[in-house]
Parts: C-alpha cells; sequence; structure tokens
C-alpha cells in the first residue's frame, strides 16, 4: 500500500472501527437493560400512583401515568402504566410481575 493510501484510508478506517466500537457498546447496554427487566418477578400491593404532565422533544404535553407497589421483599418498584391500567388500580390492590413477561397482572 502507498502512503498516499495510508494517508487516506488510515484515518477513514480509525473512524469507522471507532463508531463500530460506539455502536456496540450502546446495543450491548440496551440489550443487559431489556433482559434485566424482562427477567425480573415480584409480588407487591400497590400503596401509590403518580401522575405528571411532561413534555415531549415538540413540547407538546405528554400524561405520565405511575404506580408504585410494595413487594413481598420491602422493595418498593414504581411501573409506568398507561391510563387505562392507572384508572384500573386502587391503593391497596395486589399485582405481579412474572419473569419474562413486561407487563403487570393485577390478582
Amino acid at each position: 500500500m502507498t502512503p498516499e493510501k495510508t494517508a487516506v484510508f488510515g484515518p477513514l478506517v480509525i473512524f469507522f472501527l471507532f463508531f463500530l466500537f460506539i455502536i456496540i457498546i450502546f446495543l450491548t447496554i440496551v440489550i443487559k437493560l431489556v433482559l434485566r427487566g424482562r427477567s425480573s418477578a415480584w409480588t407487591g400491593v400497590l400503596v401509590d400512583k403518580k401522575f405528571a404532565v411532561g413534555q415531549d422533544s415538540d413540547d407538546n404535553p405528554v400524561n405520565c401515568y405511575t404506580l408504585i407497589f410494595k413487594t413481598n421483599l420491602d422493595k418498593q418498584v414504581k411501573v409506568a402504566v398507561t391510563k387505562n391500567i392507572y384508572d384500573d388500580y386502587n391503593i391497596g390492590d395486589k399485582a405481579e410481575k412474572i419473569s419474562g413477561k413486561f407487563h403487570i397482572n393485577k390478582i
């Protein structure tokens, strides 16, 4: 390979290798987070319901619904839900999150 080709393609190869490395790190983190969320399992009682109004990237209002459960291991778990699920739960209701699923089930 001639020195001219090395001077032109060397920085390009280094850039693309760095870019590929960043993509691999990002995908690894996303996959680990998804697997962790999917593998968790718990049973708990609803202790609080939170509602907040946020904004999306275009400054449009977005409603955020959160249910807070106290698990059988005395930990608090916050679950973001839709309005229908939020309205379906009352304080004191029991729910479970089964390993391998992303959503909660009312008991």
